[in-house]
């Protein structure tokens, strides 16, 4: 007999969403209305799409599957921050529409979680609810294929950490996209130019 998931009382939900709120970091609301869609043209690898392999649509060569290399590309490029993800964090996905190309990099899509969380707010974690109603209430964004998302109760009592915004991060996105070469950034470069990306 399988063993159901948990079921977490209400009031421990509220509870580990204040903490998850306060520990996290989301992109800044300037910074993504400012990039205003997907950073790059990717979506999940799986086995039977490999990473690097290339996504086509009617034909044309529209992305590519990537690891979590170019969500983590798009929350540290888009906010100027120097290095890779420091030890002890995880860059989670607010929706699980990770074949969705117009979504996977989308920074409204993406925020940086300490590692003992991420189980909490991945796939329909119990505070994928929060972080669902705050894309939709403070950047104005969901997935196409997804619907309304609904408030939960007490979301008004969370407040949120917020990366600072940088002045042009699309600039920033296309100089470190230049400035690299290897094999991630020679598949991309030629696919955003060809997308008016670049």
């Amino acid at each position: 007999m399988p063993i159901p998931p948990p079921d977490i009382p209400k009031e421990y939900v509220l509870a580990t969403a204040h903490m998850v709120a306060k520990t996290s970091w989301l992109p800044n609301g300037e910074t993504v209305a400012s990039v205003g869609r997907a950073v790059f043209p990717t979506s999940r690898s799986k086995n039977n799409h490999p990473r690097f392999s290339l996504i086509k649509q009617n034909e044309v060569v529209a992305g590519m599957y990537d690891d979590n290399a170019t969500p983590e590309w798009a929350i540290f490029w888009a906010h100027n921050l120097e290095g890779t993800r420091p030890k002890g964090w995880t860059i989670a996905h607010v929706w699980p529409s990770l074949d969705d190309i117009d979504s996977y990099t989308h920074l409204a899509n993406l925020l940086m979680v300490p590692e003992p969380f991420s189980s909490l707010t991945d796939k329909n974690g119990p505070l994928t609810g929060f972080l669902r109603w705050h894309a939709w209430h403070v950047y104005h964004w969901k997935p196409m294929r997804e619907g309304t998302p609904a408030k939960p109760d007490g979301y008004e009592e969370i407040h949120w950490r917020y990366l600072e915004s940088s002045s042009d991060p699309r600039l920033l996105i296309r100089q470190r996209l230049m400035m690299r070469e290897n094999q991630r950034t020679k598949i991309l470069r030629p696919i955003m130019e060809s997308r008016g990306m670049l």
